[in-house]
């Protein structure tokens, strides 16, 4: 085969061809079919395919199709040249492509693998025989790709370290405890091992759960969670030109380890890391040097507006306010009637998730920062248990901070899947959620990341609709949101007003950035990430309270978009109004943070955003704090004019700035009371339509958190106001979601 015919194959790769290469049933003949045709499996060696990590399966007239983990990696191109035909090259999943070399190349190994390896567990007396062939029927059933061992882990039959021993059992590889006894963690500070550490980086150790153990000048010894794992011993081999030897232990163990020596590195990247590659873009200093330079000028020439000519200087003021608050009012009418008229979400519908084959889905990292949260604890654990996704892929990390003694106690007690893991983050400044999200990234092993909050309660499909997005979606797309609403918003009238709010933000606002290509403020849950992406950008800021929203301008800024799903994530209103004004303040000083970072630069800012960007980045992070902070300022000059006229205000708001003033009141106040109207109808929340006339009562006390916030921003600015959750009287039915 000619070399452009392997370019060309590259070129038209089409990154949604994801080929299951598991048996199947055929209904019709009620046979097995097995899409892997060993003949043209052995046009390459096997040798050349595990290597490789990619397998000829089908052979179409003169074309041959070709899956692989990466079709684009060397020794893939490599041997492909060779091969007579047109390639058609798929991606298939790891797990499944390594089952079927199997198959091919090694027969006697294969069969009823699973219902073999499933017997150990009976003959070490963890299970029952009925108990295997039900685990056996229901990886039958839901063809998945899960193995047994995953199965009965999942069903809570077995533990990590019972699977361990199976594998011990079954291929006489010696298991070893890394976390009790002579075996425990003290090797991994031997000065001769630092070499097989460097071999590598860390994210191989993760993302193969395996640990070096000993090395020499001809071998290199390893614990494995999974000793199958092929790749990983062969990369090793090659790295570290020594024969590899393999010790089987627990995922507990290697997890342990690793965190344990990567625990003191892990911590300086979860609050450094931002800062130190993008320093402009990172929040631990507030204001630069020429924005203060700004500012200082700004007070300044209005100090001496009003001393030498008042008026005028008061006109001036008055106008710049009114056309600010005219344009960012006509926005969120625009964004209204954009929603309104069409839908700008991704729909995906239950088609395109079936479309997916179980065995492509990928391993998914779900982040959940917990504090204080003790009493959510069992809401949140069966939401996590209701998702629909292959349990053996789910990631989920419970991020803990380490003086929480009671959430702690309390996940330890709760008999959490065998997918959970606590992580307990180290204690450092700042203490802010986006740096405990920053150190569960850096053990995550998932393609892709979410974070929820603790309250939340996701759809369960909504893991699928993300990966169905990102596949239906070219490489742009890095973050996939899902929208945000209430379970408790009929609790009492502060609930009401905010669940109304929320349906104008996410059924409404960032719907109309996506379609606009503007930068789209992520919420700060729900938000499905690309992990490559995630590290690329530096995660989240640490130093920033709006981490999300954050993130959301950055990854527009490099070329980057987020689409809004049609899914939804329940969270618990605030009912508390003290809880609400400390909740609503970070969000507001998080997007001051977020301008006055972002602004540092605005020439260069405008031309990473793009002319319509760059406006809506003013209309969405600027503008939504600035009505907060000049609304009060309005009200006030208002309630005067009309009670008193004074003379001095006569001759400030004279003629145009009269009338101006007058249709922003009006505009603004109707502007937003629609917006908040047509949320709620387009959320079908039809009972809160009445509610939502009455919400300029609600801005002012977004007016009051707001003048909180700006006080936090200049002497507290990295302070994470905690929000108190569990104060709801209503409960939310996770069966019916």
């Amino acid at each position: 085969m000619k070399k452009i015919d392997v370019e060309t194959a590259l070129q038209n790769l089409d990154r949604n061809c994801h080929v299951s290469l598991t048996p199947y049933l055929d209904t019709e003949t009620n046979s097995w079919i097995d899409p892997v045709d060993p003949m043209i499996a052995n046009l390459v060696t096997k040798s050349q395919a595990e290597y490789g990590k990619f397998l000829p399966f089908q052979r179409i007239d003169d074309h041959i199709f070709i899956a692989a983990v990466n079709p684009e990696l060397a020794e893939v191109i490599s041997v492909i040249e060779y091969i007579e035909g047109k390639v058609i090259l798929c991606i298939a999943d790891e797990n499944d492509l390594l089952r079927a070399q199997q198959r091919i190349y090694n027969p006697e190994m294969v069969v009823g693998i699973d219902e073999k390896f499933g017997s150990q567990f009976i003959q070490m007396g963890k299970i029952s025989q009925d108990q295997l062939d039900a685990s056996l029927k229901k990886q039958e059933t839901f063809a998945t790709g899960a193995r047994i061992g995953d199965i009965l882990l999942e069903e809570g039959l077995i533990t990590h370290w019972d699977v361990a021993e199976a594998y011990s059992r079954q291929k006489g590889i010696p298991a070893i405890d890394l976390l009790n006894g002579e075996d425990s963690k003290a090797f991994m500070y031997t000065p001769s091992l630092q070499v097989a550490w460097d071999l590598v980086d860390q994210r191989f150790w993760y993302r193969h759960l395996t640990v070096p153990i000993e090395i020499d000048d001809e071998h290199l010894l390893i614990a494995m969670v999974d000793p199958d794992d092929q790749e990983a011993i062969l990369q090793l081999a090659d790295k570290a030109k020594r024969e590899v030897q393999v010790l089987v232990t627990g995922y507990r163990d290697v997890m342990s380890v690793l965190n344990l020596r990567f625990r003191k590195e892990h911590e300086e990247i979860s609050r450094m890391d931002l800062a130190n590659r993008r320093p402009e873009d990172s929040a631990i200093r507030q204001l630069s040097k020429q924005q203060a330079i700004v500012f200082i000028a700004l007070a300044v020439i209005i100090v001496l507006g009003f001393i030498f000519a008042s008026p005028v200087t008061g006109t001036i003021l008055a106008g710049i306010i009114e056309f600010v608050y005219a344009v960012v009012s006509i926005f969120r009418l625009w964004a209204m009637t954009k929603a309104a008229s069409q839908d700008s979400e991704v729909i995906v519908s239950k088609a395109d998730m079936d479309a997916i084959p179980p065995t492509s889905l990928p391993a998914y990292t779900i982040l959940v920062p917990l504090y204080k949260e003790a009493s959510v604890l069992p809401t949140l654990s069966k939401a996590m248990r209701e998702l629909k996704y292959p349990k053996d892929r789910l990631d989920v990390k419970f991020l803990l901070e380490e003086d929480d003694y009671e959430t702690i106690e309390a996940c330890k007690l709760a008999h959490l899947p065998p997918y959970v893991e606590l992580l307990i983050v180290p204690p450092s400044e700042p203490r802010t959620k986006p740096k405990a999200c920053n150190y569960g990234l850096t053990k995550a092993r998932g393609e892709y990341i979410v974070i929820y909050d603790a309250e939340d309660i996701p759809d369960a499909d909504q893991l699928l609709k993300a990966i169905t997005v990102f596949r239906q979606s070219d490489d742009r797309l890095a973050c996939v949101q899902a929208k945000l609403s209430y379970f408790n918003e009929s609790q009492n009238i502060l609930t009401r007003w905010f669940t109304a709010e929320y349906a104008n933000w996410f059924e409404l606002l960032l719907p109309s950035l996506y379609a606009q290509d503007m930068p789209v403020p992520l919420g700060g849950t729900s938000n499905h990430l690309r992990s490559d992406i995630l590290r690329e950008m530096g995660a989240w800021d640490p130093y920033n309270v709006a981490e999300d929203a954050d993130l959301g301008v950055r990854l527009h800024k490099a070329g980057y978009r987020t689409a809004v799903v049609d899914s939804n994530t329940y969270e618990e209103a605030n009912s508390d109004f003290v809880n609400w004004i400390r909740q609503r303040s970070r969000w507001v000083k998080g997007y001051l943070q977020t301008w006055l970072v972002h602004m540092r630069h605005p020439i260069q800012l405008w031309k990473e955003l793009g002319t319509v960007g760059f406006f809506g980045f003013q209309m969405t992070i600027g503008g939504t704090p600035l009505q907060f902070l000049v609304n009060p300022i309005l009200w006030l000059i208002t309630i005067l004019w009309y009670l008193f006229e004074p003379s001095y205000m006569k001759e400030i708001f004279s003629g145009w700035i009269y009338y101006t003033g007058n249709l922003c009141l009006f505009l603004g106040n109707t502007a937003f009371i629609l917006a908040n109207i047509v949320g709620v109808v387009k959320a079908k929340r039809y009972s809160l339509t009445i509610w939502a006339l009455f919400t300029p009562i609600y801005w002012v006390f977004m007016s009051i958190a707001s003048y909180k916030a700006f006080n936090q921003l200049i002497f507290k600015p990295s302070y994470w106001e905690k929000t108190v959750h569990g104060l709801s009287n209503q409960k939310f039915d996770i069966e019916s979601n």
